[in-house]
């Protein structure tokens, strides 16, 4: 992996997202791009003559402005005392679409689940971030509150295309992990058969892993699943697709918050 995006509101730079994205940029050697999104309506998009009167000192602009120059400078005085090699990109726009088309030329996405640009306060994850899991053309990962480190990578496997792809590309993305503890993670009704192709699973396994687990768990997907995590630390999850099956019902808001925040870890979520 060779390029990741920090994607933040470009008012509000949280530090713990950026301490675990330099850890992430550190482990795999790639430079850090900060893209500092700021919020345009779309009035002001398509007068921008409006927008550059308005822009004046005193003006709520120009604060702005302000706020958004020094959330650069501590981004970039961050990067540079932790070693990392970082630039920036800073998008004036719809939040969503500018992340979306960066997400092309990326090879992941790191964001905080709580990044908004509403006023009102929102569920975690957020309607933004939501709609960046679901159209983002690179992975994302979710970034914890607090982060300690990584133990054990669990793959949530549901016997389909998307698990396995998201299973694959965190591996082709993170080559660093490979003497961590992999378990294959799998939840299935009481009366289901567990991982039917386990011997081609981990025949692909060993050849990029050194210590693997499977853990097979019966009931509820998402009720199991969210059971088993929260017990869990220093962890990262690996899901498949957004917006289909065990991923988007676990991200709704009654457990949204506990999984992403209460259990503390990052998700790898691939989307395609």
């Amino acid at each position: 992996m060779r390029k990741i995006l920090l994607a933040m509101d470009a008012q509000k730079v949280n530090s713990n997202a950026l301490d675990f994205t330099c850890f992430m940029a550190l482990l795999t050697k790639s430079k850090l791009t900060g893209v500092f999104l700021e919020n345009l309506l779309e009035a002001e998009m398509r007068e921008p003559a409006f927008y550059s009167s308005a822009y004046h000192e005193g003006s709520s602009n120009f604060r702005d402005n302000e706020k958004t120059e020094a959330n650069i400078h501590f981004f970039h005085q961050a990067c540079e005392k932790r070693g990392v090699s970082a630039h920036i990109h800073r998008k004036r726009g719809l939040p969503s679409d500018e992340l979306i088309e960066e997400s092309r030329f990326a090879d992941l996405i790191i964001v905080d689940p709580e990044t908004s640009f509403k006023k009102k306060i929102e569920s975690t994850p957020t309607s933004f971030v939501k709609n960046i899991l679901e159209k983002a053309e690179c992975p994302v990962i979710l970034s914890p509150e607090n982060f300690e480190g990584v133990e054990e990578i669990v793959f949530a496997y549901n016997s389909g295309g998307s698990s396995m792809m998201a299973i694959k590309q965190f591996t082709y993305l993170f080559p660093e992990f490979h003497d961590k503890k992999i378990t294959l993670l799998e939840v299935n009704k009481e009366n289901e058969i567990g991982i039917r192709a386990k011997p081609k699973i981990l025949e692909w396994l060993k050849t990029h892993y050194t210590d693997i687990h499977f853990k097979i768990l019966n009931g509820d997907s998402s009720e199991t699943l969210f059971k088993y995590l929260f017990e869990k630390k220093n962890l990262l999850l690996v899901m498949g697709a957004y917006g289909r099956g065990i991923l988007s019902t676990l991200l709704k808001p009654s457990r949204a918050t506990l999984i992403v925040r209460t259990s503390n870890f990052p998700i790898f979520i691939k989307h395609l």
